[in-house]
């Protein structure tokens, strides 16, 4: 009878212990997984902040061009859109409607952002106000991505129709010969949206500046 009782208990202490152990490896694991997984939110939150920097930069130069190309209206050419392209090199195009239409963007990294979503994560951020921003910041760049697409795609139909009529793919001729008011109106248009765009673009720069400053203090405990 005492045997009996002993090897129950034996065992019943046996399995607490396996289970106390599991339990310990998948808490060690849990909170390993959650360190790998704000290790890279914080290098997602650079990267995104880096490709803003860069977008700033060819934003400005889009502008610059476009001011360059409408003050000189009335003498201008395709030779000279080209000369003041070259010399902001926004981008290593050579054909007039992506000179003249194109409009820089980039493509937000959210992949370890969303997994934050998804599973649930998120709402383990300790600090509610990081937690808020770092929510409208992603947010914020998703929705600025649309700005002054559909004046860039304007541009390109001017070309494209007068491509068909005049059965002539040269760009720069077409260009030469029959600018007028629609495509003036039409940069004039895309200069508005951009500096629109730029606007957003230095309000996330800012955002993304706040946000990892705090990020990376380390009196802030991120996840519980």
């Amino acid at each position: 009878m005492r045997k009996t009782i002993f090897n129950f208990f034996a065992i019943f202490f046996s399995i607490l212990g396996s289970l106390g152990v599991e339990r310990y490896i998948q808490n060690k694991n849990d909170l390993r997984s959650k360190e790998i997984l704000i290790t890279n939110i914080k290098n997602e939150l650079k990267q995104n902040y880096y490709s803003l920097i860069e977008t700033r930069a060819a934003l400005k130069s889009v502008v610059d061009v476009t001011d360059s190309i409408t003050s000189n209206w009335k003498k201008i050419d395709s030779k000279m859109v080209k000369k003041f392209y070259y010399n902001n090199q926004y981008a290593l195009r050579d054909d007039m409607k992506t000179i003249l239409g194109s409009r820089p963007s980039y493509n937000p990294k959210n992949l370890y952002f969303n997994s934050m979503i998804y599973s649930g994560l998120i709402l383990e951020i300790k600090n509610i106000k990081l937690r808020e921003n770092l929510e409208q910041v992603y947010k914020t760049i998703d929705n600025s991505q649309s700005v002054g697409r559909y004046n860039s795609n304007d541009i390109y139909k001017w070309f494209d129709k007068l491509i068909l009529k005049e059965k002539n793919l040269n760009q720069e001729d077409l260009f030469d010969r029959f600018k007028d008011f629609e495509l003036l109106k039409l940069l004039y248009d895309r200069r508005r949206a951009q500096v629109g765009f730029l606007f957003l673009t230095e309000n996330n720069i800012k955002s993304f500046e706040k946000l990892l400053k705090n990020i990376e203090n380390p009196d802030l405990s991120i996840i519980e």
